[in-house]
């Protein structure tokens, strides 16, 4: 079985406040944390990477660019294809959710952090070495 800390999660979201907490979050419960502060720099992050996240977790509202639209750039790259997302949206935001069925777990705010660590940990047990 692996380790978190043997995991690179990838983390999208342009409120700098949330960022660092979900951060100190992830870091502290051992996976290796990259950051992004936008969509457009997220998905920069994640085609260019040399290594593969075990997952993106992402807020669906972004100034830049919304989750839908950053799903649809990275499942549209060979390289990015298959990556589960995390999105994290309001109650309202789930109405979208019947659209876009892929890779896409979901976390309705206000949310537990254990939530958080419980869906990647999941996420994590299905993974398929590649």
């Amino acid at each position: 079985m692996q380790t978190r800390a043997e995991h690179l999660v990838f983390l999208f979201d342009d409120d700098a406040g949330v960022r660092d907490s979900l951060e100190a979050l992830l870091s502290t419960a051992g996976y290796r944390v990259a950051t992004a502060a936008s969509g457009v720099g997220g998905v920069s992050l994640a085609w260019s990477a040399e290594e593969r996240p075990l997952a993106i977790v992402l807020d669906v509202m972004m100034a830049d660019m919304d989750g839908f639209e950053i799903a649809r750039k990275l499942y549209a790259n060979q390289n990015t294809r298959g990556i589960p997302l995390v999105m994290i949206t309001t109650p309202s935001g789930l109405k979208d959710r019947r659209k876009h069925r892929r890779h896409l777990n979901f976390l309705t705010k206000p949310y537990r952090p254990s939530q958080l660590l419980e869906m990647l940990d999941r996420i994590a047990s299905e993974a398929k070495p590649i």
